[in-house]
């Protein structure tokens, strides 16, 4: 294997789009010039392909957090295969006491601007 240089990546990155037939390695979408990027393991530096840039991103966060999730290869295997379908299908009817809608947002944001400058609760000094 040869350790390619900074000035060869747009070379290499255009060899693999190339051979990719203009696809990306991870989700096999056709990529537009300018968002592809060359992939790479970051344990051992071997380039793998050229995907887009998000697709690099999403794979990125999962490749970082596997270990501190305790996901092993096999069973990331079994989740990517039921993500897409358990993000948009997979619901109770209940709403988890962290979410806030627009409106309680709004509220927050009001409430904390009210306390700003004079401290919380204290009246203004009287003249």
């Amino acid at each position: 294997m040869e350790k390619i240089k900074y000035k060869d990546i747009p070379a290499v990155r255009n060899y693999l789009i190339e051979q990719q037939d203009h696809r990306c390695g991870l989700c096999d979408d056709v990529i537009e010039p300018g968002k592809a990027v060359l992939d790479h393991d970051h344990r051992s530096g071997i380039i793998r392909r050229v995907l887009h840039r998000g697709c690099n991103s999403m794979l990125g966060k999962i490749e970082n957090n596997m270990a501190r999730s305790e996901i092993d290869l096999f069973r990331l295997m079994k989740i990517s295969s039921t993500v897409a379908d358990y993000i948009s299908n997979t619901a109770t009817n209940w709403i988890h006491p962290t979410f806030k809608t627009k409106e309680e947002r709004a509220m927050m944001i009001k409430k904390k601007a009210m306390g700003r400058g004079r401290g919380k609760g204290k009246k203004p000094p009287k003249r």
